[in-house]
């Protein structure tokens, strides 16, 4: 596996990769959570076959922290500049949580150079951060280490002042590549799943096709909660694509 920096103009962002690019099989490409480092992806990495690549976003990891520039087209640009440097050209994204939004606001201009989508849990929305979420955020500790180990808290900052809400609802039709969702459906999960049936429904409605694969024993932290399935499951979508 390995660990390197590249620039994104002023931002450093840091890159985990293991395999090759190669043309018998497409590549993935991970895109974490809010707050989630590229080492939360080391699972995946060390136990999906083939080409993987993973990335810290600006504020988060070892990657560096801009004083501003947190909205939207912010992360994109992040994701553009690890795939203009690791060549990906037949790829599949996975976004989890947060970045299932930045996934989806990706697919959408760049579906050309794609061979699929994962949506772990989130619903096609990329919500801005109010000061209620910001006060959440700085002091939640999952699987008991503070969530500021893995993001600065000037980079939630940066989410509050600059992250304007984005609905992608109405433009899911516009995705003509394989689309999986995978859902948490244990009701009972402390951190409960972000597809509520309505939002299954928008879903369902505007991806003919939509591979949906329900995680009964997960809440929304499927990738922690059923990390067998979750990596099984990857693994087949993957294989369908070659």
């Amino acid at each position: 596996m390995k660990s390197y920096f590249i620039r994104n103009e002023a931002v450093v962002l840091h890159i985990l990769e293991n395999g090759v690019v190669s043309e018998k099989s497409p590549s993935l490409l991970i895109i974490n959570g809010l707050w989630e480092s590229a080492e939360r992806a080391i699972p995946l990495l060390s136990k999906i076959q083939g080409h993987v690549v993973t990335f810290s976003f600006r504020g988060r990891g070892l990657s560096s922290t801009p004083e501003n520039n947190y909205n939207l087209v912010d992360h994109l640009s992040d994701i553009e500049a690890v795939i203009s440097y690791c060549g990906l050209k037949n790829y599949c994204v996975l976004g989890f949580s947060r970045g299932a939004a930045y996934a989806i606001g990706w697919s959408l201009s760049n579906q050309k150079d794609m061979c699929g989508l994962i949506l772990v849990d989130q619903a096609p929305i990329h919500r801005s951060v109010g000061k209620e979420a910001l006060d959440f955020w700085s002091k939640l500790v999952y699987l008991q280490v503070p969530i500021l180990n893995h993001m600065r808290l000037e980079a939630l900052q940066g989410l509050g002042n600059d992250a304007d809400e984005v609905d992608f609802s109405e433009q899911l039709s516009k995705l003509h590549i394989p689309v999986a969702l995978f859902a948490g459906r244990n009701a009972a999960a402390k951190i409960p799943s972000d597809i509520s049936e309505e939002t299954l429904k928008i879903y369902k409605e505007s991806i003919p096709g939509l591979n949906v694969i329900e995680f009964q024993n997960s809440g929304h932290m499927i990738p922690d909660e059923e990390q067998q399935k979750y990596i099984e499951e990857i693994g087949l979508f993957l294989k369908k694509l070659v």
